[in-house]
């Protein structure tokens, strides 16, 4: 619907409007109702894009919150298990170097009492050399000593025996020589009365 405009009088000249204000009021009256709407709409929109924006802006910073608690959360759950585990390390870090330390200590404890006992047995064993070496000395010089004067009393013996068998043999020579009545004795007359004295 166009509305009608005031057509001024002929002579006021003056109050005659410019032709931009003229355009300006054509607009006016043709678009004017619908650029309100547009611009009703426009501010709507602008009203509603804020709205949803702000929406969107606070949606995204629970969001972005809600992240970085979890990371947080996350991040410090990561912490403690890395602290725990580097705790287990270092605690087993510490065990096995105690029980290397201990395990060294007896290794050298028993390399010590081995050694001493091989350098007692080593000085019992000389001992027992030594004595024994001298006790066969001593077996051998009684035994060399018990050998000699068992060779001597054999040898008196044997000595002894093979005079007994000379003295035997003269004996029995003599026997023979008297029984035959041809023995002689030096000092006697007559054999012959010698044996028959005897």
């Amino acid at each position: 619907m166009i509305a009608e405009t005031a057509v001024p009088p002929p002579g006021d000249q003056a109050a005659a409007p410019n032709p931009a204000e003229n355009v300006e009021r054509i607009r006016e009256i043709l678009f004017g109702s619908r650029m309100r709407e547009y611009a009703q709409q426009f501010l709507q929109l602008e009203d509603r894009l804020a709205r949803e924006t702000a929406e969107l802006k606070a949606e995204f910073g629970r969001r972005m919150e809600s992240q970085e608690v979890h990371n947080r959360q996350a991040l410090d759950s990561l912490a403690e298990r890395l602290n725990a585990e580097r705790d287990e390390r270092a605690e087993s870090e510490e065990r096995i170097s105690r029980d290397l330390s201990e395990s060294l200590k007896s290794l050298d404890r028993r390399l010590r009492l081995a050694h001493d006992g091989i350098a007692r047995d080593q000085r019992e064993l000389r001992q027992f050399t030594l004595e024994r070496h001298l006790s066969l000395a001593d077996e051998m010089r009684y035994s060399l000593a018990a050998a000699g004067t068992l060779q001597g009393r054999r040898l008196e013996e044997l000595r002894a025996i093979a005079v007994d068998r000379f003295a035997l043999a003269d004996l029995l020579a003599e026997l023979a020589l008297r029984i035959r009545g041809d023995l002689r004795v030096p000092g006697e007359g007559n054999s012959t009365d010698a044996g028959a004295d005897r």
